[in-house]
């Protein structure tokens, strides 16, 4: 049909052609080879079935019963067709002339998703071959304001990048208009591209500082905020004799490459043991080098919030013995029962999500169930070592 009657635009019959087009949108983004069919009801054309004069309903009807005639939509059982009020017998459409409904509502093509336009991107703009289009069209990157085909194609620059040794951020921030993060957590898409097994990019070195005690250490504490390390390292208490003090910002401290001596820089505070031997043993406990006779148990200390918690349980991944810091977490612990805490909205912490398990006996069967009972948080600068 060329020219449709004003009607079809009306806000009654436009409305059901639009939920037809949306079912033949959600058909094709589930794949599906099926029609797109509607069961004709109060849900699904309230237009109709809502009208308060039987008049009205009447006339939406005949309009149906027109697109059917023009072959647009089919609709079950035929017979409604020939009723006045065929609504009545809970008619099913199924749509035969996609084009034409999709027409009349200016709905052409159905707007893509981010991953089917990724999808296109890598399959017409990446060089390789098309096992690694395959591999590459399962990672999407979708950057505002940058069509995928311009970030497909910085994709191509990748393998110039291997031979400079650079990091990963390096890389993501040559490629990507500056931007360090995109490729953070996407290693599996850079040996994609590459179709190589390792990612040659190497993340950033953890940046740890340490205080190492005048005395023989007798275990290690990891410290979450910085004001917290930088009291305990300028006024050390008698809780903290012997421990080693380390402080890495927040979920970088329980990276798994810090036990690396590539994945990790050490700086030691000028207030601790500055011996060469003081340091070379506690780098053999940090890195597990062979031959290293120290042992030490570990200990996390910060906020009392999921947050902390799940620093807690990410060292552990790490430093599989690590145990919440009795002495500061104790007090900490008093003060919430004591109603010293605050309402996680009061410190933008609305976001935490909570956890139920660390892997630490005391964190599990104390810290969290408080947490949870309370529905508050306690942070750490307020208290001392």
């Amino acid at each position: 049909m060329n020219v449709c009657p004003l009607w079809v635009g009306s806000p009654g019959v436009a409305s059901l052609l639009n939920l037809l087009v949306d079912r033949l949108d959600a058909s094709q983004v589930r794949g599906s080879a099926r029609t797109a069919s509607l069961a004709l009801s109060e849900r699904t054309w309230p237009a109709l079935y809502g009208a308060g004069r039987e008049s009205d309903k009447e006339e939406l009807w005949a309009h149906l019963c027109d697109m059917a005639r023009w072959g647009w939509v089919a609709v079950k059982p035929e017979a409604a067709l020939r009723s006045r009020s065929g609504y009545a017998m809970a008619p099913r459409l199924t749509v035969q002339a996609e084009a034409d409904v999709r027409r009349a509502v200016s709905r052409l093509e159905r707007p893509r998703s981010s991953l089917e336009r990724w999808r296109a991107a890598v399959n017409e703009h990446l060089i390789g071959t098309p096992e690694q289009k395959a591999a590459v069209a399962d990672f999407c990157i979708d950057i505002p304001n940058r069509d995928m085909a311009e970030v497909v194609k910085r994709l191509n620059a990748l393998p110039n990048l291997v031979p400079e040794s650079v990091l990963l951020r390096e890389a993501s921030s040559r490629l990507f208009w500056g931007m360090s993060k995109v490729l953070d957590k996407r290693q599996a898409l850079v040996c994609a591209v590459l179709g190589v097994q390792e990612c040659p990019f190497p993340e950033s070195p953890v940046q740890l500082q340490v205080f190492l005690p005048p005395s023989p250490p007798s275990g290690v504490l990891f410290i979450e905020n910085a004001m917290t390390f930088e009291q305990a390292v300028g006024a050390p208490t008698a809780m903290l004799e012997g421990l080693i003090l380390a402080f890495a910002s927040g979920f970088r401290g329980s990276a798994q490459r810090l036990r690396t001596a590539a994945g990790s820089s050490l700086y030691y505070s000028a207030k601790g043991d500055a011996s060469a031997e003081g340091r070379a043993r506690f780098e053999g406990w940090l890195y597990q080098t062979a031959g290293s006779t120290l042992r030490l148990p570990s200990y996390f200390w910060g906020d009392l919030d999921f947050a902390g918690m799940r620093i807690l349980a990410a060292l552990r991944a790490s430093f599989p013995e690590t145990e919440a810091w009795r002495p500061g977490y104790l007090q900490m612990l008093q003060a919430l029962k004591s109603g010293g805490g605050h309402a996680p909205e009061a410190a933008d912490k609305q976001g935490q999500r909570e956890l139920q398990r660390t892997g630490c006996l005391f964190a599990d069967a104390e810290l969290i169930p408080a947490m949870s009972r309370t529905g508050q948080f306690v942070d750490q600068e307020a208290f001392r070592p």
